[in-house]
């Protein structure tokens, strides 16, 4: 049944407005300009909402636009319209002040009330303010109109005149309708809108309601005779059609919902109702006897009966009928050979006082479909169910067994010789009723005894047939078997029937069950009933129902697959009448049949009874020849994502989704669907109104807009579908070969196979110059030939033609393919001229701005759907120079946009259409104006919300800008380009906002003038963060200052806590002062001061605390705290040599130094470096400072040498540093004193020293390094001796050796380096006793820098390399394994090496790797320093260049010691 289906439109917003702010005045805006679209139903009221804000001074009207016009219905809070169902409902309050503001008059809401809606009212309304610009609002609205249409009662009563009231609330209650939808089961009620419910809310209740609505009457003649078109029919027959997916289900029958609803009203009075309880009983080959009820008593009576019969040649093997043998009786058939298998139907009258009838003279094994209706003058009934059933192969004379009994098969195959136990059980047992393979091969050697014994000399074949046995097996039921093979394993299968058809034979197997009948029957299920079988019902045990569906849908035929293979039928077993089939699929024909069972096995299967669930849409196959619209698709190049569209059983979710995606190829989707053929007949027989008549012929007309022709979409989709298979297709290749005066002969080719052409149509007609480019469906001349040529005589000569060629068949015609326009005249033929399509139309301009013009088209309406064209616009400036050249543009789509045209410029403009067969005739021509250029002007940006805008939420910016042609619109944030688009209005959702994104800019720059910024500046609303440092030194009992920096916003409440639960605060005053600075107004940046006047141990943990309402935040603070260095030395002298300046000198006491007094003052950081160098005292503290995790840029001044930030360590380092100074006077040596080279011999040295004057006894271990002078890499061995012998020298080469003293706390620094030469007498250097850094000379700062940067690379390059931290495997190097203080603390310390005993050799031998033995570690080689690592200084720059970077094989740091 058809019914109308809302359109979902695209909701199309014309315009959206911003004015800058005049003054204080606020601008209107209206809230929601996308409005989803509205569906009503006929009679109910419509509210449509317009929120309009800062409304001031302007005025709302609400307005319809329908078919070009507008109408305004409301101004202000007035209707104006001379409709009384139309008013508008506005708060209309007064004004009045509050707290010194006034609160404006009226709300914001604007509410549109139309009463009653009709159908008429469908269409696009807009809510307006008249603001400049105006600022619109557009609802669109489309009609819901179920079927069963609500037709006001004052419209109805002079309409539809029922002649009963036809309620049929009780078949609605048996057919389980829900009581809120039982409304629906009274006419009266439809037609008067009483129903009481919203027709959506039961549409799951329709195809129960119209089958009772219908009462089993057929009404499909009256509804022929008002006209009513096939696809609206479902309705007279009492089917109802569910809107499903498929577009083919979304059209409408609003027009015929009166005279239908007439038909039934009228047609329940005078149609007689169905026949109740019809069966079918088989009595022989040859005939069968169907029986029935008579209708009920109160229904029009019938004055006849008619019994259809209908023979069904064709079924599923192997159930039915046999497929590799003709059914017996029918010898004129051939194998293979459909065409001679075709159903033959019957009709038989019979009188309206009987309920049965015989049907005879039916054919032997052969299937049957029976159906019985009521007939009296006015009309039928429709059938209640149809019923199939299969006639007996041939009659036979058998008698009948009163008192059957079972012959004794074991006993008759034991006397024959078989004595195999398997096959006496399995095989000659009756009541076995399954074997296998196996049996079978074993019992081979017996097969003629034992299947001769199973027949008992009678012949059961009739029966196998019957129940479908192919014909090897039915050999087996003769009993006349000679030898068994493996082609009778296929027999296992059918082993149940063939024991059946034994026991039938025996006379001792129930017959079928009678009275089959359906009822209830539902979209997924149905009751299923029968009474026992006449013969031997009393024995029946069980009952066997079989069903099965005809022609499934491929959704519901993968249920039908058990295992992955298909099987006919499913069966049950059930043990009494009536039994639920469920899982059936909706909308479809089912077959279902029934066969008792008792213990002998299955009798005969009864008749078979056909019946359909209701729903779900039954998708139509064309024929195999048919025309293939996926190919013609694919074949004009459209795309992948539109492939969807091209499809008569499209998706209505596919429709709507690729809309607007696909807009541009519409036109070429249109062309394939309808596939050259015209199907407006159809169209005009299926309801299709005028407007939208173009697209059933191919092309779009303005008239043919979406709200119109959407709720036609079903109709002209079935039309398009039944017309490629039905309509001749279009002619190919359309062109003259000959033209003279006042004659052409044209040719063409037939359409494409499969097109049933009778005959052809050739029309031509004289034309002027300007109407040559029409297309035109039907000329003045015709000419109906059946070839493919045609010569057309007296033309005139030197006039203009138009030809096209269309088929015709007895269905209807095609449309042409292509024009062909001549010259009647042999002076301007051309040899063959090639017919091409009409030239494109409807040329409009879609928008324009200063520098282009957009042009849109529609596609020639004559044309082959093949046919790809390349479209050609061409266009010129009028005035200028004055040449009248066109320039070209070609594009594959039906719209362009012509760039880089002059302001205030008039062009002219028309299209032609190119394709291989050549150039169309131009378009019509357009003339068309550039709109005036000015420069780029940019509102402030709008944000949104503009109050509270949080942390990693989202702000949305609209950057509002004006000029000609329309600007490019960039958004900076911060800087940071986030969006830029060519646009007036560019709106921006910003997600996961920053505090950092504090400047919002709106740039436009239209390429007129200067470009144009507009910023504003906001505040982000966030959680405080605090920066600070995590350790601060101090030393104890002096003053230190804590400083935090918090960034929040709202201002967040401050505090300090010595504890991490915030239970202790700290308070100002006392040991404490408490100090708080603010930043700018709104930056929220805040500065927290803790100054703690006296610092103590056990006081070193501190927490500065900041909240505000988007969360909290602490940072804890460490207080290093360190004591004094004191000193051995004279430090006072120590600074003195290192040039400390006057204003720092009070750092220096007699025994200590006083870091506190010079760390906060800016005059002191260049003399920091040597106020820790005197205060390292000749030791390298490296390894106190590791542990202290002191990083590598701050560790050289562990040994007092400089470091390339001074900041840095002196602010954050200092303490650790001072710390380990004090640490390590206790325990660290300093250098040796007296180093001195003495030759023994030429190639070896004997290096001697004098222990250090700091902490000499501490002394565990020396290391001794030496090298050629100018190489990078040295040698170096440890002895706890003061001498060291060396040999693998060489004669003449010049040698620098260097020597420090360590233990397991760490190590001195370095000696300075002495240079001698062999043969050497002595060289000596010697320190003073005074103190070990006040004669040692300092290398430039320059040098240290440029060695510090070296360093820092170098570590940078190792770590890429994993280089540091591992462990170094090569040979020669010096191994070390005491584990108690042989390990380094770090890269710079000594490794220093014991001996079990503490005894060395005292000689030197050389070895291939300069081994040492006396005084050395035994056994182990002496290994050069990687070159690589910077191990010594050979830029030779200070009187001391140093060992440096003793690369340590246990990892650690780098530099080792300088």
């Amino acid at each position: 049944m058809g019914r109308v289906v809302a359109v979902t439109g695209v909701l199309v917003v014309l315009a959206l407005g911003f004015v800058p702010a005049l003054g204080l005045e606020p601008r209107p805006f209206i809230r929601n300009t996308a409005n989803g679209p509205r569906e009503f139903t006929e009679g109910e009221d419509i509210l449509l909402t317009c929120v309009v804000a800062d409304l001031g001074n302007h005025t709302v009207w609400w307005s319809r636009h329908q078919d070009g016009k507008k109408t305004i219905l409301t101004v202000g809070d007035r209707s104006i319209s001379t409709d009384q169902r139309v008013s508008i409902l506005h708060d209309t309050a007064p004004s009045y002040s509050f707290n010194s503001s006034l609160i404006t008059s009226g709300g914001d809401v604007w509410v549109l009330v139309i009463k009653k809606a009709k159908i008429s009212d469908t269409g696009v309304y807009v809510c307006e303010v008249n603001s400049s610009p105006s600022l619109t609002s557009l609802y669109m609205l489309a009609a819901n109109v179920f079927y069963f249409a609500v037709v006001p009662a004052n419209e109805s009563a002079s309409q539809v005149a029922l002649r009963s009231p036809h309620n049929y609330t009780d078949c609605c209650v048996k057919n389980s309708v829900s009581t809120q939808c039982l409304g629906f089961c009274n006419i009266h009620n439809i037609l008067e809108g009483k129903t009481g419910i919203e027709p959506e809310a039961c549409e799951t209740y329709f195809p129960f309601i119209v089958k009772c609505m219908a009462d089993m009457r057929n009404h499909v003649p009256c509804c022929e005779e008002q006209r009513v078109p096939d696809i609206c029919q479902d309705l007279c027959r009492g089917e109802y059609t569910m809107q499903e997916d498929s577009i083919q289900s979304h059209f409408s029958c609003t027009a015929y919902t009166e005279v239908t609803l007439m038909c039934i009203s009228d047609g329940v009075e005078i149609l007689p109702k169905a026949p109740e309880s019809p069966s079918v009983e088989v009595l022989g080959s040859s005939s069968v006897q169907v029986k029935w009820q008579h209708p009920d008593m109160d229904t029009p009576p019938p004055e006849h009966y008619i019994i259809n019969v209908t023979t069904i040649t064709k079924f599923d093997p192997p159930v039915d009928m046999p497929t590799d043998a003709p059914p017996p009786g029918d010898d004129d058939r051939i194998d293979g050979q459909d065409e001679l298998f075709l159903p033959k139907r019957m009709q038989v009258k019979v009188a309206a006082s009987q309920t049965s009838a015989v049907l005879s003279n039916l054919s032997p094994l052969t299937w049957y479909e029976v159906s019985v209706v009521s007939v009296n003058k006015h009309g039928s009934s429709l059938p209640s169910y149809s019923l199939r059933v299969l006639t007996h192969a041939r009659d036979t004379n058998k008698t009948e067994v009163v008192h059957p009994e079972l012959p004794d098969v074991v006993g008759c195959c034991s006397e024959r010789g078989v004595k195999h136990f398997r096959c006496l059980r399995n095989l000659c047992d009756p009541s076995n009723r399954f074997i296998s393979e196996p049996d079978m091969i074993v019992c081979a050697p017996w097969a003629t005894e034992a299947f001769s014994c199973l027949a008992n000399q009678m012949d059961h074949s009739d029966c196998c047939r019957e129940r479908g046995l192919p014909p090897l097996c039915v050999e087996l039921c003769t009993g006349n078997v000679t030898q068994i093979d493996y082609k009778y394993f296929r027999c296992v299968d059918y082993f149940n029937d063939y024991r059946s058809c034994l026991m039938k034979g025996y006379n001792v197997l129930p017959g079928p069950p009678s009275i089959i009948t359906v009822t209830n029957i539902h979209p997924t299920f149905v009751l299923l009933h029968w009474s026992p079988p006449d013969v031997l019902g009393d024995s029946v045990t069980a009952y066997h129902a079989f069903y099965r569906p005809i022609q499934p849908s491929r959704e519901c035929e993968r249920k039908w697959f058990i295992n992955n293979m298909e099987v006919s039928y499913h069966g049950i077993y059930t043990d009494k009448s009536p039994y639920v089939l469920e899982k059936l699929c909706e909308d479809t024909e089912y077959e279902v049949y029934v066969q008792a069972v008792n213990k002998h096995g299955t009798g005969d299967p009864s008749e078979r009874v056909l019946f359909r669930t209701p729903t779900q849409e039954h998708e139509r196959k064309l024929a195999d020849n048919s025309y293939n619209v996926t190919a013609c698709c694919r074949n004009i190049d459209v795309s992948p994502g539109c492939m969807p569209l091209c499809d008569y059983n499209a998706r209505m979710s596919h429709v709507r989704v690729l809309a607007a995606t696909c807009t541009n190829e519409l036109s070429k989707l249109l062309r394939c669907v309808v596939g050259g053929r015209n199907h407006q007949p159809c169209c005009q027989r299926r309801g299709v109104p005028v407007a939208c008549m173009s697209l059933c012929a191919g092309s779009f007309s303005s008239q043919a807009t979406p709200a119109i022709c959407m709720p036609y979409i079903g109709n002209i989709m079935m039309c398009l579908e039944e017309g490629v298979v039905d309509l001749p297709g279009p002619v190919m290749d359309l062109h003259a070969t000959k033209v003279s005066d006042g004659e052409v002969t044209l040719v063409w080719q037939p359409p494409n196979k499969g097109s049933n052409v009778t005959q052809y149509q050739l029309h031509y007609q004289k034309v002027d110059k300007n109407s040559a480019s029409r297309a035109v469906f039907a000329l003045n001349n015709t000419m109906n030939v059946s070839d493919t040529v045609a010569t057309v005589s007296n033309l005139q000569k030197d006039q203009m033609y138009n030809f096209f060629v269309i088929s015709l068949n007895e269905m209807g015609t095609s449309l042409p393919s292509s024009v062909l326009t001549i010259n009647a005249s042999e002076e301007t033929s051309e040899g063959i001229i090639a017919g091409v399509s009409s030239a494109p139309h409807s040329l409009v301009l879609d928008a324009k701005t200063a520098t282009s013009l957009t042009v849109v088209w529609q596609p020639p309406e004559l044309a082959h759907p093949t046919d790809r064209f390349t479209y050609l616009v061409h266009y010129r400036a009028l005035g200028g120079d004055g040449s009248d050249s066109y320039n070209i543009s070609r594009i594959g789509a039906p719209a362009l946009r012509l760039d880089n045209l002059t302001p205030n410029t008039q062009y002219v403009l028309f299209v032609t259409a190119s394709n291989d067969r050549g150039e169309s005739r131009p378009s019509e021509t357009l003339l068309a104006w550039t709109d005036p250029a000015f420069p780029a002007f940019v509102e402030t940006p709008t944000i949104h919300p503009i109050n509270l805008i949080v942390e990693g939420g989202k702000m949305t910016v609209l950057c509002i800008a004006m000029g000609s042609p329309p600007p490019t619109v960039s958004l900076y944030i911060s800087g940071i380009l986030i969006h830029q688009d060519v646009t007036r209005h560019m709106v921006t959702v910003v997600h996961n906002v920053t505090r950092d994104m504090k400047e919002i800019s709106c740039y436009a720059d239209n390429g007129y003038g200067t470009p144009m910024q507009a910023s504003r500046t906001i505040t982000i609303s966030r959680r405080p963060k605090i920066r600070a440092s995590e350790v601060v030194g101090a030393v104890e009992g002096r003053e230190v200052t804590l400083e935090c920096s918090v960034d929040a916003w709202p201002e967040p409440s401050l505090v300090w806590w010595t504890d991490p639960d915030g239970r202790v605060p700290v308070i100002h005053g006392g040991q404490y002062a408490i100090r708080t600075e603010n930043g700018p107004q709104g930056s929220g940046q805040y500065l927290m001061q803790l100054v703690i006047k006296s610092v103590r141990e056990g006081e070193d943990l501190y927490y500065c605390h900041a909240r505000n309402a988007f969360g909290m935040y602490t940072h804890t603070i460490k207080v290093q705290i360190s004591k004094p260095v004191k000193l051995n030395v004279d430090v006072s002298e120590c600074c003195r040599q290192s040039n400390i300046s006057d204003v720092c000198m009070d750092a220096c006491a007699f025994d200590e130094l006083n870091f506190d007094s010079v760390m906060n003052r800016k005059e002191c950081i260049p003399d920091f470096g040597s106020l820790m160098k005197c205060a390292a005292d000749g030791s390298d503290h490296r390894s106190c400072c590791s542990q202290n995790k002191v990083p590598r840029a701050c560790l050289d001044w562990c040994r007092g040498e400089p470091v390339p930030h001074l900041h840095l360590c002196q602010l954050q380092w200092a303490p650790a540093i001072i710390s380990c100074f004090n640490e390590g006077q206790e325990y660290l040596p300093g250098p040796p004193l007296q180093l001195t080279v003495t030759s023994q011999g030429p190639t070896a040295a004997l290096v001697s020293w004098q222990p250090p004057t700091k902490n000499p006894d501490t002394v565990q271990l020396y290391r001794v390094f030496w090298r050629a002078k100018g190489q990078r890499s040295a040698m170096k061995n440890d002895t706890a001796m003061t001498q060291l012998s060396i040999d693998g020298l060489t004669e003449g080469t010049t040698y620098e050796v260097a020597v420090k003293a360590g233990n397991h706390k760490g190590t001195s620094i370095l000696t300075p380096t002495i240079t001698f030469e062999l043969p050497v007498t002595s060289v000596t250097w010697a320190t003073t006793k005074g103190g070990s850094n006040a004669t040692v000379a300092v290398v430039a700062v320059v040098v240290i820098i440029l060695v510090s940067v070296a360093v820092v690379l170098a570590v940078l390059w190792a770590r890429k390399r994993n280089l540091l931290w591992a462990k170094s495997s090569s040979n020669g190097r010096i191994s070390f394994e005491n584990p108690s203080y042989i390990r380094e603390q770090n890269g710079d310390s000594v490794q220093i090496a014991e001996t079990p005993n503490g005894s060395f050799n005292g000689s030197v031998s050389p070895s291939q790797n300069s081994g040492i033995s006396n005084g050395g570690i035994s056994g182990s080689g002496i290994s050069p320093i990687d070159v690589n690592g910077g191990v010594w200084n050979t830029q030779n720059l200070s009187p001391r260049p140093g060992f440096e970077d003793d690369l340590p094989s246990s990892g650690g740091y780098m530099r080792f010691s300088s």
